[in-house]
């Protein structure tokens, strides 16, 4: 009877732990699928993207009747959802829907359309290229860092250079990743503030990828006087099963050394954390990812 009674107690706790909320992710306008939004639950580290297809399945084991899901994904309006009527059942179906930022969209192109800009274009980086070093990022993690705007003028970011190395390792795990990138104003704070570009890039880098160029001209990606944010995100691909929490992401953002502190970092589409640890390289400088751009000014 005792043994019988042990093994209803195990079912009962493994029905509990495989708590789950399956789904789907689409345009609430066209009715597309929407790959690789954030799933995220508010102030954790639980989160998840959608597949290509836009479907989703996310473990609420953990989670309280407290808890919010946050979904987001660029060019869409956030969604918050409650948690506190996904607790009773195993497996629940949740279909999202996001509705574009159309308005934000538009009113970016109506502004810069009105724009004139320097044939000139000025390079700036976040530091030196013989400074470089891999640093491997684990899925779900975006790193915002400054590009500051030396000539305080206004202009137009036109394009953006990444490096990157092969982070394959025979002690770790090591897995393929996707990058995204996003660009944010400088809030007062000197924080990533409000998202200026309103389109999903995704970058797919093959394993020994090293330069990797994204032309932006046509993009409409304004450049304030303080600077912008570039945020990168690793991104897990729908092909790759993690199976080790320790691992490493592959091929890796090459990084730099600054006197300032120019990185935040978040998880999830979370909120932004000042990175404030110094270099294990350089004690004196911050590890920050090595960016370089190319601008062209308003005319004056």
């Amino acid at each position: 009877m005792k043994i019988v009674v042990l093994l209803l107690a195990l079912i009962f706790n493994l029905s509990i732990y495989s708590q789950s909320i399956r789904g789907q992710v689409t345009d609430s306008l066209n009715k597309d699928k929407l790959a690789y939004a954030n799933l995220v639950i508010e102030h954790t580290k639980t989160g998840i993207y959608s597949n290509e297809d836009g479907t989703f399945k996310l473990d609420i084991s953990k989670t309280t009747s407290s808890d919010t899901l946050v979904v987001s994904l660029i060019g869409f309006q956030q969604q918050r959802i409650a948690l506190s009527g996904y607790n009773n059942t195993n497996d629940y179906v949740l279909n999202i829907s996001l509705l574009p930022k159309i308005e934000a969209l538009t009113e970016v192109l109506i502004l810069s359309s009105t724009k004139e800009y320097e044939k000139q274009r000025t390079s700036l980086s976040t530091g030196k290229r013989k400074q470089v070093f891999p640093t491997s990022i684990p899925f779900g993690h975006e790193t915002a860092t400054l590009i500051e705007n030396t000539k305080q003028r206004r202009g137009k970011l036109i394009e953006v250079e990444l490096k990157f190395k092969d982070s394959s390792s025979e002690m770790y795990k090591t897995y393929q990743t996707y990058y995204r990138l996003a660009f944010y104003n400088v809030d007062d704070l000197g924080f990533p503030g409000e998202l200026i570009y309103h389109e999903n890039i995704i970058i797919k880098p093959e394993k020994h990828t090293k330069n990797f160029k994204i032309d932006l001209e046509d993009k409409t990606i304004p450049f304030g006087k303080k600077g912008i944010f570039v945020g990168i995100e690793t991104i897990k691909p729908e092909h790759v099963e993690i199976t080790n929490s320790m691992y490493l992401t592959t091929p890796s953002v090459l990084n730099t050394h600054a006197e300032k502190q120019l990185k935040f970092t978040r998880f999830h589409s979370n909120n932004w954390s000042k990175h404030t640890r110094k270099s294990v390289l350089k004690r004196k400088y911050y590890a920050i990812p090595f960016i370089k751009t190319k601008v062209v000014f308003e005319k004056q």
